[in-house]
Parts: C-alpha cells; sequence; structure tokens
C-alpha cells in the first residue's frame, strides 16, 4: 500500500495530485489570518514538489498549474474580504486574484534559491538552515514594496503557534524563519517517505560514505527538530497582565474606545461622539475615537469641533481620529480637494489651535483610498501623558514629583499602517500605549488587522488600544499580558490598564537592532557558507575559503558526481528528492 500510494504521487499522477494538495493547503492557510500548521504543510509540499521538478523538461508546465492552484486557493480564501472591498465585488476579487499571484511570484523565489545554491554547502547544519534564512529575507524585503505590508504575506498570526514571544528579539522575520524550518524538516522526512527505504529500489546504491553522510543527516536533522522544540518552552510560561490595584510599581489607569450605536439610516455624528466621551471620561484617562470618526472641511471647523468638546473631558486626553480636505497641490488651493486621515489629541488644558496632531495616515488602502486620499510621509511621535494620582490613593503617594505626575509616553498610528513591520522603527525609546484607530469593512479583514496590530504592539514591547469603527470590526487591548477582544461592532467600552513604574523606555532587542540585524543574526545561524563563496580573494588568487579553515569546511570543494543524485538523468520519476 506504501509503495503504491508513492507510485501515485511521483510516477502517475503527480501533477494533479501536487496542484490539488496544493490548492487545498493555500486556501486553509493563506487567508486574511494565516495560520501556522497549514502554512508549514504548504511550504512542505513546495519543496518537494520543486526538488521533483528542477530538473525535468516538464517544470514550465507544472510550475504554471502550482501558480495557478495556489493562487486559486489563496483569491477564495480572502472571498468575504474581497467582495465586500469595493462596490463591485467581481473588480474587488480579480485585484485580490491578481495579487495573490504576484505574492505566489515572491513566495516562489526562495525554494528556486534553494534549489539552486544549497548543494554549495559543505555542512549540512548550513543545508538545512540555507532555506530559513532565505525565505526570512525574502518576506522583508517584500513588506518594504507591498502596498499592503505583511497582510497578504505567507506568515502566520501569532495566535496559531507557540513562537509569538520571539517577536521582541527577531520581529516577524524570527516567525517567518521558524515556519521554513518546520517546513524543511518536514520535507526532509516526507522526502525520505517517498524515496523509500529498500536499498534495492534506489536509484543509486548507497557507499560506505554515503551512509555515513546520511547519520551526519540525521544527526543534523534531530538537531534541528530539537531547537524547534526547544523554541516553543517559552510559551507555556504564562505572562499575565500587570496588576491594577496597586500604585507601588504600576501605575494604573483607565483606557476607552468610543463606538457609538448606529442608528438604522444613519451614521453616528459628532454630538452622538461627543455624548459617549461625556460619559467615559470619568472612568478613562486616555479616549479614542475610531477612524474618520468626524469629517473637517478645513482647519477652522476643525478647530471649532475641539473648542466645543474640550468642556466635555474633564481630565482626560481624547483621541480624535479625523478625516479632512486638503488641497491636492498646496501652492494652488483653489485647485482639487484631497482627504488624509488624522489623529489629534485633545485636552482640557489647550486653547484653541493647541490641540496635537499625533499622526496622519501613512499607508492608504489600494482602489479604496489611493485615488481619493493623500499619504503622509511623517513617522509616529511620541507624547507624553501627565498621569494625575486615581482617587484611592493621595498625591504624595502617587509621585515624588512637583507637579505629582507619572509620566506616560504615548505614540499613535492608523489602521492599514501596522500591516508594516517597520511602522515605529524611527521611535528612539519605547512608547507605553499605542493609540490605533481602524475602520475595517469585513470580520476576516478586523481580526487580521487586530493581529497585525498585536504584532506591532509585542515588537516594540508596548500595549495597543485598537478602536475599529467598522460594522462588523473588533476593538481591544492587546500587548503586555493581555490579549483582548473588548467589543464587536458598536457599543462603547472601557477597561483599566497597568504599565510598570517607573517606566522602562529602553526598546526591545528587536527595535534596536530592526530588521537587517535580525537577517544577519539568520545567517549566523546558517553559517555563512554562502558569503565565504563569493567574497573576494585576500590576496591574489586565495579566496576567503582558502584562508579560514571554519569557512573552508561549510563548502564543498568539488562535489562528486555520484553524490548528486538530483542532477543525475535517472529514466522515470524516482529520483532522489533529497539534497
Amino acid at each position: 500500500m506504501e509503495d503504491t500510494l508513492q507510485s501515485l504521487i511521483l510516477t502517475q499522477y503527480p501533477t494533479p495530485i501536487f496542484a490539488a494538495t496544493e490548492f487545498v493547503l493555500a486556501f486553509l492557510s493563506l487567508g486574511p489570518s494565516p495560520t501556522f500548521v497549514p502554512l508549514v504543510l504548504l511550504l512542505t509540499t513546495l519543496r518537494i514538489h520543486g526538488l521533483r521538478i528542477a530538473h525535468r523538461s516538464t517544470r514550465i508546465l507544472e510550475l504554471i498549474c502550482s501558480w495557478a492552484a495556489v493562487t486559486v486557493g489563496a483569491s477564495l480564501a480572502h472571498y468575504s474580504s474581497a467582495t465586500n472591498a469595493l462596490s463591485s465585488g467581481p473588480q474587488s476579487f480579480a485585484a485580490v486574484a491578481v495579487m495573490s499571484a504576484i505574492t505566489y511570484v515572491c513566495a516562489i523565489v526562495p525554494f528556486y534559491l534553494d534549489i539552486c545554491f544549497n548543494r554549495g554547502f559543505q555542512m549540512i547544519w548550513a543545508q538545512l538552515t540555507f532555506f530559513p534564512a532565505v525565505w526570512a529575507a525574502t518576506w522583508v524585503a517584500v513588506s518594504h514594496i507591498s502596498p499592503v505590508g505583511r497582510l497578504l504575506h505567507w506568515s502566520p498570526v501569532s495566535t496559531s503557534h507557540p513562537y509569538g514571544w520571539l517577536l521582541p528579539y527577531t520581529g516577524p522575520a524570527g516567525v517567518d524563519w521558524v515556519v521554513a524550518a518546520c517546513a524543511a524538516l518536514s520535507a526532509e522526512v516526507v522526502a525520505t517517505w517517498l524515496m523509500g527505504s529498500d536499498k534495492e529500489e534506489q536509484p543509486v546504491h548507497l557507499s560506505t560514505a554515503s551512509e555515513a553522510q546520511s547519520k551526519r543527516r540525521s544527526r543534523n536533522l534531530l538537531a534541528l527538530a530539537t531547537l524547534l522544540v526547544a523554541f516553543t518552552l517559552p510559551s507555556f510560561y504564562v505572562s499575565l497582565p500587570t496588576r491594577t490595584d496597586t500604585s507601588f510599581d504600576v501605575s494604573p489607569f483607565g483606557v476607552a474606545c468610543v463606538l457609538p450605536p448606529v442608528r438604522k439610516g444613519r451614521q453616528p455624528t459628532l454630538s452622538d461622539f461627543i455624548a459617549e466621551t461625556k460619559s467615559l471620561t470619568p472612568r478613562a484617562k486616555v479616549v479614542l475615537w475610531p477612524e474618520s470618526a468626524v469629517v473637517f472641511s478645513s482647519q477652522e471647523e476643525r478647530e471649532a469641533t475641539f473648542e466645543t468638546l474640550r468642556p466635555n473631558i474633564q481630565k482626560s486626553i481624547i483621541g480624535v481620529a479625523f478625516e479632512e480636505s486638503v488641497p491636492e497641490d498646496p501652492s494652488d488651493p483653489a485647485r482639487s480637494r484631497m482627504k488624509r486621515n488624522g489623529l489629534a489629541l485633545v485636552h482640557q488644558g489647550q486653547k484653541k489651535g493647541e490641540e496635537v496632531i499625533q499622526y496622519y495616515k501613512r499607508n492608504l488602502v489600494p482602489f479604496t483610498e489611493s485615488f481619493s486620499a493623500v499619504p503622509s510621509t511623517a513617522p509616529p511621535t511620541m507624547f507624553t501623558l501627565e498621569l494625575t494620582h486615581p482617587t484611592w490613593i493621595s498625591q504624595s503617594e502617587w509621585s515624588s514629583t512637583p507637579n505629582h505626575t507619572r509620566p506616560i509616553p504615548i505614540t499613535s498610528s492608523i489602521c492599514l499602517d501596522f500591516a508594516f513591520s517597520s511602522a515605529f522603527s524611527s521611535l528612539d525609546s519605547r512608547p507605553g500605549l499605542i493609540l490605533a484607530p481602524a475602520r475595517t469593512w469585513d470580520p476576516t479583514v478586523g481580526l487580521a488587522m487586530w493581529e497585525q496590530a498585536k504584532s506591532r504592539a509585542n515588537e516594540i514591547g508596548s500595549m495597543v488600544l485598537w478602536c475599529d469603527g467598522g460594522a462588523t470590526g473588533v476593538s481591544g487591548i492587546g500587548g503586555g499580558g493581555i490579549s483582548e477582544i473588548m467589543q464587536v461592532g458598536a457599543g462603547s467600552w472601557s477597561r483599566t490598564i497597568s504599565l510598570q513604574f517607573p517606566f522602562d523606555q529602553r526598546r526591545t532587542a528587536y527595535a534596536v537592532i530592526g530588521e537587517i540585524g535580525v537577517l544577519v543574526f539568520l545567517a549566523a545561524i546558517m553559517g555563512g557558507g554562502l558569503a565565504a563563496t563569493y567574497l573576494p580573494a585576500l590576496s591574489g588568487r586565495r579566496s576567503v575559503l582558502e584562508v579560514v579553515p571554519l569557512l573552508r569546511r561549510l563548502l564543498r570543494g568539488r562535489r562528486r558526481e555520484e553524490e548528486n543524485l538530483i542532477d543525475v538523468a535517472v529514466p522515470g520519476e524516482r529520483q532522489s528528492l533529497l539534497h
């Protein structure tokens, strides 16, 4: 039965079996919120498929079939979010299909590089970890050119795997490395099974040297598996939220999200938002409005609105997310106008015109906003909230400073900006709270953006107040040991959170070294074999490989033809799938 199944996969019906498998796994794993296990299985299948067709004359046809299967599966996984994005459902679906097809092309690059360069490494460990390093580097590069950041990436959401603790140290690239490492390990196991264990059926009999090589490979596979299992251990430690019933080493304060009820036939008005805000300020020091909560046609109208709001907010700070009209050409105000989304911080101590414009949206939703709005280029800034003492503690016990307040650093970003891992790379210190107004159009998109917001907060060691004004949007608090959805759809809410006191503004390891530093670290894990091959000679024709013994051992000298099984033109389909 085992041989029959192997024969079906490799000999009789390889193309339809691989295409069907990739379609199903793409549908299960490449939705708005990709999940870990199906994604690992998809990468495993693609890696085995790539090794099988790499040196066959039918590789172009089979690659096209794979591309079509994965694209259709990924597009169907996004069907709900795509058809609700624009007024024309087919147009939205076509746009997602095109982006999914392009994403597949990006995803296939690491497989191609792995097939081309993997056998150039002498050390088996370098062979096993080359693909994970290239996979992580590819998605770092793609995230900087994609108009939707990491939303369509083949990267799992934090709640689907036990490796979320890596985010403050390696960012999303570390998780991508783990996904690819799991796929590389799985591909080795499955390829061994597909090739069979009977030596009589092998295309080339194993010599004593080959058997020793096989044992060394098994030991390296076991080491990689042990490392991946060890990486799951920190997830068993439960990180509890900071206590809110004390003030000696923490600073408790309330946060709130204003989501007025939607009445039939009309959207919430400014007066609705002010009324809801007034009811929340007694129990919340920070109150946030959702993205584009109010619309202003001029700066004067904006300042007049803020002046109306101030008498109703007591000692709280209000994050007013607004949409305003600005001239398309600043030098000619009479010409056509564009809109932009911003966030202003308003509090009672300000005078008219003194409100802090904290942030303008930098990344626009393709098609929906890209033609009607103007993006900002200014990075997030930091605002310090002077937190006053709670009613149950005296001023002197709360703080010994002259004004008896505790500083809380706050920053902000808006909706799609959270899909970019570099959203807060410009900050030179750690924020205590991130204000995140949003407005999504579909439950799957709302959950996907919620996951992105939590990831960004965990990467920089902060907390995010996510306030989604979409009809089915999710709102809540993420980071700092909290991952709590407080509301789905309309309905204002508040919650008490706490920050460490004194607050440690030192940045996380990932925030300090950035994506480039993480990639250098992942390359160091691999062993640096590829760099040793192509570095220029130090003197004459002597390369680094000849000078440094460690690097010389990483690469093969002149590989023997009898070991290069995948390149051997063996009749039939049972060529070696192993490197």
